[in-house]
C-alpha cells in the first residue's frame, strides 16, 4: 500500500539507539590481539600482560570492568568518546600515569585516589558540575575539565591550583607563577625565567598530543635536575680552587662527589 503524503509526515521513523556494553576481555582483544581466535589461552593471557596502552575509545562502553588480567605494564588508558557514567574498577592499574575519559557521560569525580602514580587525567566534555578536591589524585600534573559545568564554579581555578601542587597545566592552559603564587605557593627565580622565556610547555588538543605534553614534563623535570647537579658541581670545583689557592682546610663534613668521564 502507497502511503498518502500526510500518513508519511505523521510516521516516527526513529533510528533504535545502541545499548552500552561493558568493557569486556572480548573488546580488549578486538583492539589488542591479532588473531585471538587462533591463541591459545595462555598465549592471550601472556598478550594480556605485555599492552601498556590500552585504547578503547569509540567502542559504546558504559561501563568498565575486566581489567584485572592486564597487569601492571598498563600506563595509558584511552576510554574518550564512550558512554561511560562512573569511573571505577581502576584499582588493578597500579602504575597508570595517563588517563583520558574525555567526551562520556560523567557525572562524579570518583574512583582515581589509588591511582598515584597519575599524571594526566582528561575529563573534559563530561556532565560534571561539582567536585571533591580529595577525590583527584595529588600525583596530577595535567587536568582537563574543560565543556563541565564544574568550570563555571566561583575561584575554580584557583581552587584546583591551590589544592593540587603539582599541577601544572588546568584545562590546556599553563598554570601561570603568578597563579602560583596567589595560591599561596613560593615561585623560585628558575620558575619566573622559564615563564619569560615562554614557559615549556605546549597546549594540548588530543590523546596523542596530550601524552607528548606529558613526557615533555618529565623530561624537563629531568634536564632541571641534571642542570642543578652540573650547578652544584661546578660551585664545589670553584670552592675546592679556592680552598687550595688559599690553603684552607676542608671542612670535616664537606665532600666532593665524583665525576666519571
Amino acid at each position: 500500500m502507497e502511503l498518502g503524503e500526510d500518513t508519511a509526515e505523521s510516521v516516527d521513523f526513529k533510528v533504535a539507539e545502541v545499548k552500552p556494553v561493558r568493557l569486556s576481555l572480548h573488546l580488549i582483544q578486538k583492539r589488542h590481539i591479532n588473531d585471538a581466535q587462533h591463541k591459545s589461552q595462555e598465549e592471550i593471557v601472556q598478550a594480556l600482560n605485555k599492552i601498556t596502552h590500552l585504547r578503547l575509545d569509540r567502542e559504546n562502553i558504559g561501563q568498565i570492568d575486566n581489567l584485572e588480567l592486564l597487569g601492571d605494564k598498563v600506563t595509558n588508558v584511552y576510554l574518550q568518546k564512550n558512554k561511560i557514567q562512573v569511573i571505577q574498577n581502576l584499582e588493578c592499574l597500579k602504575n597508570l600515569t595517563f588517563l583520558t575519559l574525555a567526551d562520556n557521560q560523567i557525572s562524579q569525580v570518583e574512583g582515581l585516589t589509588h591511582l598515584n602514580k597519575l599524571l594526566l587525567l582528561d575529563l573534559s566534555n563530561n556532565f560534571i558540575h561539582h567536585f571533591q578536591i580529595d577525590e583527584f589524585p595529588e600525583s596530577v600534573m595535567i587536568l582537563n575539565l574543560k565543556e563541565n559545568p564544574c568550570t563555571k564554579l566561583p575561584d575554580y581555578r584557583g581552587g584546583l591550583i591551590q589544592d593540587l601542587e603539582k599541577l601544572q597545566i588546568l584545562d590546556e592552559e599553563e598554570v601561570t607563577t603568578t597563579e602560583k603564587r596567589e595560591a599561596g605557593f613560593v615561585v623560585s627565580s628558575d620558575e619566573e625565567e622559564e615563564e619569560e622565556e615562554g614557559g615549556i610547555i605546549p597546549s594540548f588538543t588530543d590523546g596523542d598530543s596530550i601524552s607528548t605534553c606529558t613526557s615533555r614534563i618529565l623530561m624537563h623535570s629531568k634536564a632541571r635536575a641534571d642542570e642543578n647537579l652540573k650547578t652544584h658541581l661546578e660551585h664545589t670545583t670553584e670552592l675546592d680552587n679556592y680552598r687550595e689557592k688559599f690553603d684552607l682546610p676542608m671542612s670535616s663534613r664537606a665532600q666532593t662527589p665524583s665525576v666519571n668521564k
